[in-house]
């Protein structure tokens, strides 16, 4: 597998961890059973009303942050699998796909820091500086940060490789340990599951990355009460891979694909994507091994 391959795999954490809320997940998993395409344009109808609002309401942290959070998971939950699944067969339209996704992002990291510089004037210093200012972050502002964190993930990724956007990579790693620090198991371990991955990919990386990742995915199923299939997916994906073990890759893949997706209402949406995502990994197994 080249790197090129291997770096945006390790990028792709997040959207194994996102939560969308929703007053009856059972319906909203039949619709995207059924009607994928039609789901799609309901998801967009939503975010350009809400982007819409943003726009007008520049003001307000509420609204900034609502925009950003559900670009966001569009993104990741349509744009940017269609892009991974489409890099194997078309690898152009694979890179016409990020580089349109690439600037929805951008956009995303817009609302999310006018939130965040609303609710904490000094955010973009602490955000941007070497020598970080002291900020009293609260505790609800943990799903800020994580947002803020996807939202950067995802330009980063769909950047295909910029420089510009590479360097950014440390301020992941600031978001993501400063909302884990404020409330280490919000929404079922999310923090958790995505730093198995940015362990491993972080510039300041230990000597003992695989086994910090692995705390972090035991970490992430005690917290999600095994109920999550984003720890056991990403495990696959990023250690599995990395140390070119099949094995675990597939039994780490089967166990996902074992959980009760609807046990935990609160990730039923999300666990469904996931699950034909896992299924997506085990089709196309041999791409990841040599």
């Amino acid at each position: 597998m080249s790197f090129t391959n291997k770096y945006l795999i390790y990028f792709y954490l997040f959207l194994l961890s996102f939560n969308i809320s929703c007053t009856s997940p059972r319906v909203s998993v039949l619709a995207l059973d059924f009607s994928p395409i039609f789901s799609k344009k309901v998801f967009k109808s939503n975010i350009n009303k809400k982007e819409k609002r943003a726009e007008k309401n520049y003001g307000n942290s509420t609204i900034q942050f609502e925009a950003s959070k559900e670009l966001t998971i569009f993104l990741y939950g349509f744009i940017m699998d269609e892009a991974i699944k489409a890099k194997n067969e078309d690898y152009s339209l694979s890179r016409s796909i990020y580089s349109a996704a690439h600037i929805d992002f951008i956009r995303s990291i817009e609302y999310i820091n006018r939130s965040l510089v609303l609710d904490y004037p000094n955010y973009n210093r602490w955000l941007n500086e070497k020598k970080s200012i002291n900020i009293k972050f609260k505790k609800e502002s943990a799903e800020k940060l994580y947002w803020a964190a996807a939202a950067y993930a995802g330009a980063i990724q769909s950047s295909n490789g910029s420089p510009e956007w590479v360097v950014q990579l440390p301020k992941i790693g600031k978001l993501l340990e400063t909302g884990m620090l404020l409330d280490p198991e919000w929404n079922f371990g999310s923090f958790y599951t995505a730093m198995i991955s940015y362990t491993l990919i972080r510039h300041d990386a230990r000597d003992n990355k695989m086994d910090i990742a692995k705390s972090f995915f035991q970490k992430a199923v005690i917290a999600s009460k095994g109920q999550d299939l984003s720890p056991y997916i990403s495990y696959a994906q990023n250690i599995a891979i990395t140390e070119q073990d099949k094995n675990e890759f597939t039994n780490m893949l089967y166990k996902a694909l074992n959980i009760d997706i609807y046990a935990n209402p609160e990730v039923t949406l999300s666990n469904y994507i996931n699950r034909k995502k896992a299924n997506w990994l085990l089709d196309n197994i041999e791409e990841y091994f040599y």
